[in-house]
């Protein structure tokens, strides 16, 4: 219930000085002293019966509006512990954001890509490391397809999709940080599985989230970086308040639910007992329904809250939709202000009763001494309660009222010491709240951000110093920022070397090591320590760590100067957050510095190897790379080192400040070098060192480097041919200087460009070298096959006798291989013209037989007939067979003597077709001989063929590989040319060749074919002289009986008239035949003269070879 503060009236008792009415006043006097003493009596009794309740009312009404206002700037400070952890999250995920990592892997899922393996485990250890250093519950990177990409928790839900209350869509599409506190259902968050889980069951979570864009490089978002903190169970957030002010009080976070509904998410209460009791709900919520109602304004009242009453205040959290979704409540017990009160009723009532105990004849004097006091008391008071804190009464005795107001005025200071104790710690929370990083930040920013944090925190602690003693890591220490009180002296700029602080006293400020020093008189310290305190004139000091990520950077410390101080736990916890922020500036300011440095350096290599691929010259690489990489490391010197044959350096390049000495041209030699160091630097060693005097270096090594003024280098191999060339080298000489991990890789990758670059140049010399010796081998190519093509030129008009010079080179194999052809050809065509020339002179040997059966037949023929006229005349005979018989014996005389003529004819004729029949036979074999050999210049042609494609083909890929190569190859392409162009001459020649042969075949064929015909047509006329020869004996037997018979010739007329028919028709068969012959010998004959024709036609077509 809110408690309006109430408004104070003073009484207001009249002035004895001047009497208001004077009848009253002659009334009074004229009464009897009795009456008088029972009146001023009464009023003394009315006084000591009001005055109690008076003050108690006034007190009680003051001191509950004071409380009140405690409480709401109690309340104050607990919201800016709940929203301390949504701002941690914002600035670190702000920076994780820009991470190179997260940025990577959102284009992968923003391309629809998968993660490689490596990203997605780096990606998740940055999520881990996340979740480790801001103790937060959830670290998830989504795309913007609302999928997770990565999370750091145990439980991998890569893939899944996570888009809690909208806010992922809600910054896709308004891509700005957003922070909100948002409720959760219990089956949502306990997918990420958070370590406490199973503290929180299966309720609903408040959850703080912090929700930040990645962006690519055109600034458009590609993800959303999600960091949740769960409220419920954590008692950090309520315990802070609490250890902040005082050891007893209520400190609580309530959320609501969309039905109005309340449920604690975390609690803790302290009593009076220093017991501490968590979870414990309000009673009575009607006060959270105030705060929802009152949106974002602070309500306070009254509540039962375990055995106590407490006065409680209330505020209402809303989530990214303006919705209430948790209520903030502090509360302190009443316990204080009762004590109060009754002490108050207590000191009244005590006065009261001595008051009542005195005659009544000094009740009116009591009662004005009693009455005044208590006036004055009441308008200070109401003085008080109006807000004039600086109100106190005034104390003029030490009675009951005198007392009251001694406690009054205690009451008021503790009371104006505890708002000036909460001014104080709103005004170290506001301070810390305001100390953050600047967007854009160089070496000047950092200085006016340290050296105004330390003066406005001198301000708040009112110390006479405050200053960071940087230490560096050679032990040193100098005093970097400085915050002074006046008249106090200074001690900056001053460096200070304090032999009391070794190595593991600076070991334990690593391990957050803190000294607090009261009183330095009273300590025993180093008599250098004691003498520089008196010298800073330091009475009292507090000592604390700045860590600077994993190293110690630096001491806080604060002096005061005046007296000695006890150093308050409020004092100190103030210097520890300090710390801790300046802590996190310097890790932030690092990792944008190194950010910055990478991104530098990344760009200056890209830069740098196009300059170097577009070296032409090695000493326009050197020079191009010592003074780009001085430049973008920004070094005092950077050189090239390079190794002779016995390991003696020589600088044979060098960008260096005018101001420190040149080293080039300066031979160096290390008799340990080739021993010690070559290996080592042939397998990558890369050697950084921040300090050449604290490196362990040999004096002779450091006589070395002395001369150019050397503090600091970095040495990095350049490898050539896998040998080592020299060494890439930079110097600080300014001073000593602690090489970065980016400044390292850069120059090892310069030094690998530069190895490569060399290789590249000794490849282009040497390609300059071939092509030269390219260049004379295709001038000696391109002269042989001139050379060839004038040699084998002749082979084109037939000449088969030409031979190409064979040599070493190429163009030597190629007239090897054309010799082999042209002698394979020569052979062939040799066997061709052989066998023509044998087919010639079988055909004319064959004409003349062919002729000479031709006349016989002929002559057969006209003997035929003549005989057939005979066999006539002999059947006119036989008509007169009787009248001579003598004439009829000689005729058949006659008749044998002619049969036996024929029959002889008829041999010869037989022998002359089987001669004509072997040999058109011979002939047909020699044909067929001769196809056969037309049939192996058909495959050698072919194999010409065959070569000469393969020759034009590998001409052709010599002429691809010569384009490619360039210049350089312009002169085999040529060569290439030449012999394309013979193998194009070689394939035409073949060409016709196996035109000549294919005609050779075909006309062979022919001549085969008509052979054919011709011994099949012998086979049949030697068949119808066989028959013929036959029919002759068979006329010579007749004959034969004609002679034994041709005495009974003239007894048998008509038996001689019938065989002398027969005779005839004989013999007429026999005519036919022999004109069959004759036509046969004449078409064989015709045969024959086309055979020899066509052999002619191929001796012609083989002439044309020379052999």
């Amino acid at each position: 219930m809110n408690i309006s503060k109430p408004q104070s009236h003073p009484t207001r008792f009249p002035d004895k000085s001047k009497p208001a009415n004077h009848s009253l006043l002659q009334q009074f006097h004229d009464l009897p002293i009795t009456r008088k003493t029972q009146l001023i009596t009464l009023l003394v009794f009315l006084s000591l019966a009001g005055i109690p309740l008076l003050g108690w009312k006034v007190l009680d009404s003051s001191l509950r509006s004071q409380l009140q206002n405690q409480i709401k700037s109690q309340l104050a400070v607990t919201e800016l512990n709940y929203n301390n952890q949504i701002e941690t999250m914002e600035y670190s995920f702000a920076a994780v954001a820009n991470n190179p990592t997260v940025i990577e892997a959102a284009k992968y899922n923003a391309n629809g890509q998968t993660l490689p393996p490596n990203l997605q485990q780096n990606l998740k250890e940055i999520l881990r490391q996340e979740l480790k250093i801001q103790n937060i519950d959830y670290a998830t990177l989504v795309g913007k397809n609302l999928k997770i990409i990565a999370n750091g928790n145990k439980s991998d839900r890569t893939s899944e999709k996570f888009n809690p209350n909208q806010l992922v869509s809600k910054v896709l599409k308004q891509p700005k940080q957003l922070s909100t506190s948002e409720i959760l259902q219990a089956r949502e968050w306990q997918k990420e599985n958070p370590e406490r889980a199973k503290a929180l069951a299966n309720q609903d979570a408040l959850i703080r989230y912090t929700l930040t864009p990645v962006k690519g490089e055109d600034n458009k978002i590609i993800g959303v970086l999600v960091a949740g903190n769960i409220v419920n169970g954590k008692e950090e957030i309520v315990k802070k308040t609490l250890n902040t002010y005082t050891d007893e009080g209520y400190s609580a976070v309530y959320q609501r639910y969309g039905s109005g509904k309340f449920a604690l998410a975390t609690s803790l209460e302290k009593n009076e007992m220093r017991s501490s009791n968590t979870n414990i709900p309000l009673v009575d919520q009607s006060l959270l329904n105030q705060a929802v109602a009152a949106k974002g304004k602070v309500v306070s009242g009254t509540e039962k809250i375990g055995k106590h009453t407490y006065t409680v205040a209330a505020k209402a959290l809303p989530n990214s939709k303006g919705e209430t979704v948790a209520v903030l409540v502090y509360g302190d017990p009443e316990i204080a202000l009762k004590r109060i009160i009754n002490a108050s009723l207590l000191t009244q009532g005590l006065l009261s009763g001595l008051m009542l105990c005195l005659v009544p004849l000094l009740a009116w004097g009591i009662s004005q001494a009693i009455t005044r006091p208590i006036k004055r008391l009441q308008q200070v008071t109401a003085e008080f309660a109006a807000g004039n804190y600086q109100a106190r009464a005034n104390i003029d005795s030490s009675d009951e009222v005198g007392q009251l107001a001694s406690n009054f005025n205690e009451m008021a200071n503790n009371i104006q010491q505890h708002n000036q104790y909460l001014e104080e710690q709103a005004e170290m929370f506001r301070f810390l709240s305001r100390l953050s990083l600047p967007e854009q930040l160089d070496e000047t920013s950092l200085d006016k951000l340290f050296t105004q944090a330390l003066k406005e925190a001198r301000q708040i602690i009112g110390a006479s110093r405050i200053l960071i003693y940087q230490i560096y890591r050679d032990g040193q220490g100098s005093v970097t920022h400085e915050a002074l009180a006046s008249p106090w002296a200074s001690t900056l700029t001053k460096r200070i070397d304090d032999p009391c602080i070794p190595e593991e006293i600076i070991a334990g400020y690593r391990q957050d090591r803190l000294i607090v020093m009261p009183n330095v008189a009273n300590l025993k310290l180093h008599p250098a320590h004691t003498r520089l305190l008196q010298q800073l004139q330091v009475k009292s000091s507090v000592i604390l760590p700045v860590m600077n990520e994993e190293d110690l950077f630096g001491l806080l410390i604060v002096h005061q100067c005046d007296a000695p101080k006890e150093w308050q736990e409020t004092e100190i916890n103030f210097l520890k957050q300090l710390s801790n922020h300046l802590q996190v500036i310097l890790e932030r300011v690092n990792s944008r510095r190194r950010n910055s440095l990478n991104t530098r350096l990344s760009e200056r290599l890209k830069d740098i190897t196009r300059k170097i691929v577009r070296s032409q010259e090695n000493e326009e690489l050197f020079q191009t790379v010592v003074s780009e990489c001085r430049r973008a490391m920004q070094v005092d010197r950077l050189i090239v080192y390079r190794f002779d044959a016995n390991w003696v350096g020589t600088v044979i390049a060098e960008s260096v400040e005018s101001r420190f000495p040149v080293a080039l041209n300066a031979r160096i030699g290390d008799p340990c070098f080739a021993e010690r160091y070559v290996e080592k630097y042939r397998q990558g060693r890369v050697v950084a060192t921040p300090n050449i005097y604290d490196a362990g270096l040999t004096n002779c090594h450091l006589q070395q480097l002395e001369p150019f003024a050397v503090k600091a280098n970095l040495v990095t191999p350049i490898i050539f041919g896998n040998e080592l060339f020299g060494l890439l080298i930079a110097h600080q000489c300014r001073s000593i200087k602690y090489w970065e991990n980016a400044e390292i890789d850069f120059l090892s990758q310069i030094a690998t460009q530069v190895g490569a670059a060399l290789e590249r140049s000794n490849l282009l010399e040497a390609q300059e070298k071939t092509a030269i010796e390219q260049r004379k081998a295709k001038e000696q190519l391109q002269q042989r096959a001139i050379e060839l093509l004038l040699e084998v030129d002749p082979v084109r008009q037939g000449d088969l006798t030409i031979r190409a010079t064979v040599t070493e080179d190429e163009i030597g194999t190629i007239a090897d291989s054309y010799n082999a052809i042209v002698e394979n050809l020569r052979r062939i065509v040799t066997q061709v013209q052989s066998t023509t020339h044998q087919l010639a002179t079988t055909t004319n040997d064959s004409e003349q037989s062919i002729s000479a059966l031709s006349e016989q037949a002929d002559q057969q023929v006209n003997e035929i007939e003549s005989t057939v006229k005979r066999v006539e005349s002999m059947m006119g005979a036989i008509n007169e067979v009787t009248n001579n018989a003598q004439l009829a014996l000689l005729a058949v005389k006659e008749t044998l003597n002619t049969v036996e003529v024929s029959e002889e004819v008829m041999n010869q004729t037989v022998d002359g077709m089987m001669a004509i029949q072997e040999t058109v036979t011979q002939t047909a074999e020699k044909v067929s001989h001769l196809g056969e050999s037309s049939k192996k210049i058909s495959k050698v042609v072919s194999l010409i063929s065959r070569f000469a494609a393969q020759t034009h083909l590998l001409a052709l890929k010599a002429s691809i590989e010569a384009a490619r190569a360039g210049e350089e190859g312009r002169g085999f392409a040529v060569i290439a040319d030449e012999v394309r162009m013979l193998a194009a001459q070689s394939a035409e020649a073949s060409a016709e060749i196996e035109a000549i042969v294919d005609s050779i075949q075909t006309e062979t064929r022919e001549v085969a074919a008509t052979m054919e015909t011709g011994t099949k047509q012998v086979a049949v006329g030697s068949q119808l002289l066989d028959e013929t020869r036959r029919t002759l004996s068979q006329i010579m037997a007749a004959n034969q009986q004609i002679g034994e018979l041709v005495g009974a010739i003239a007894s048998s007329a008509q038996q001689q008239s019938e065989t002398g028919g027969s005779v005839r028709m004989t013999m007429n068969d026999v005519a036919s035949i022999s004109h069959q012959t004759l036509s046969y010998a004449q078409t064989v004959a015709t045969s024959i003269e086309h055979l020899l024709q066509t052999t002619q036609t191929l001796s012609s077509s083989i002439g044309q070879f020379k052999i």
